[in-house]
């Protein structure tokens, strides 16, 4: 406590005494530092595709169907409307409409009453790693019936609050586009109109025409949906021995070998990372050095209060401590500063030009280059104040340092 007291009054001195100086050092370190963002953003931006804005994936893609049982298996061509077997017969969308999917296909949990308890275990079993489910599914055995999309999603943060309400209520009620009513229910739609889904009716609540298929709510889905496939989203994307933890559940839940894992990032990717902090940090280290030597004229104008220091009593040991505590606080309190600035007015219009900046400048970045600036640092600034208090104050008036 008594240390640091003596070091702020050393501050206060400083300020007082040579006010320029002192803001001269507090601000080429501030410039300093928003430079080690920028080169490290730009070195990282540099080694990714200028359309990636998402690092990583982040989605399990699971088949509950027992779709090798299929006799047949139906394809669909979104452009030229039609369906073609294993067989290559090929079937418009009416003739297909009016065949029945084999016994077996759908597995046991494909049956909402069977899927809700396995699908809670699961959340419960990814924890805060859970982000959100997307569930595909129809209301009857048909092959070519219209796919119904439901899901549950803790992850709210880039959705409407109309969204939002919806995907969480517990109303019979329904989001649609306008082709798709037409094509199922025979009729355009107007919100508050009632539609018979699954032997439920259903209030159509949004129209939205950047949908495909029907979305419903997950506390809403009728007893008698079957379940095709589902989209399971967690937070962060898996490392590769997270996403085989999670293929063993998946398997061991839904019983089920027909699913696929997020892909982890390459190779090449990590590299980048790792070229975008190690250029940071030859950055840093030659900023440091150029520091240092201005800390060093610093401390020159400084000598009679280290000599006063020395004739009363202070160690070099104690000395030292008192500079290097000082650093210490002017490279956090620095440091801070050009964070706020870069966080706060530089960072979002750099990112309009290359968005892959708000993926590069994250918290982690942050702290892994505030530990590389700061252990530089002190390590540096530590050879500057030794061998700066190595010296009597008699031996500094004589060389004229």
């Amino acid at each position: 406590m008594r240390l640091l007291s003596i070091t702020f009054k050393n501050i206060k001195k400083f300020i007082q005494h040579k006010p320029f100086l002192f803001a001269f050092l507090v601000i080429s370190q501030i410039v300093c530092v928003i430079v080690v963002f920028l080169v490290c953003g730009f070195v990282d931006n540099a080694n990714r595709e200028s359309k990636v804005i998402q690092e990583g994936a982040n989605i399990f893609w699971i088949n509950l169907t027992n779709y090798e049982e299929l006799e047949y298996s139906i394809s669909y061509n979104g452009e030229n409307t039609y369906y073609i077997d294993s067989e290559g017969n090929v079937y418009t969308k009416e003739e297909i409409a009016d065949l029945k999917c084999p016994e077996g296909y759908f597995s046991d949990v494909c049956y909402l009453k069977n899927f809700k308890p396995k699908m809670e275990e699961f959340i419960k079993f990814l924890g805060d790693n859970y982000s959100g489910i997307a569930i595909f599914g129809q209301v009857d055995d048909k092959v070519a019936s219209i796919s119904f999309l439901s899901g549950l999603s803790k992850d709210e943060s880039e959705i409407s609050k109309e969204l939002s309400d919806f995907n969480n209520s517990n109303k019979n009620i329904m989001r649609i586009s306008t082709s798709d009513c037409e094509s199922v229910f025979g009729k355009k739609p107007v919100v508050g109109d009632k539609v018979n889904l699954g032997g439920q009716e259903y209030t159509i609540s949004i129209i939205d025409e950047d949908i495909a298929g029907i979305d419903i709510p997950y506390n809403s889905i009728p007893d008698n949906f079957l379940i095709n496939t589902i989209a399971v989203y967690t937070v962060e994307p898996c490392t590769p021995k997270e996403a085989a933890e999670i293929s063993e559940k998946i398997k061991e839940l839904f019983q089920t070998e027909n699913f696929d894992t997020p892909e982890p990032r390459v190779l090449d990717e990590v590299q980048n990372i790792q070229l975008a902090y190690g250029i940071t940090a030859a950055v840093i280290i030659m900023i440091i050095l150029n520091i240092s030597r201005v800390y060093s004229y610093v401390l020159t104008y400084r000598k009679k209060t280290f000599a006063i220091m020395n004739i009363c009593g202070a160690s070099k040991r104690k000395i030292f401590l008192i500079y290097l505590v000082e650093l210490m606080l002017t490279l956090i309190v620095t440091f801070g500063i050009a964070l706020l600035i870069f966080h706060t007015l530089i960072l979002q219009p750099i990112a309009v030009s290359y968005p892959n900046f708000l993926i590069s400048m994250t918290s982690q970045t942050y702290l892994i280059i505030f530990g590389i600036y700061f252990v530089v640092a002190v390590l540096i600034m530590s050879l500057t104040i030794s061998r700066f208090i190595s010296k009597s104050a008699v031996e500094m008036e004589r060389s004229g340092d």
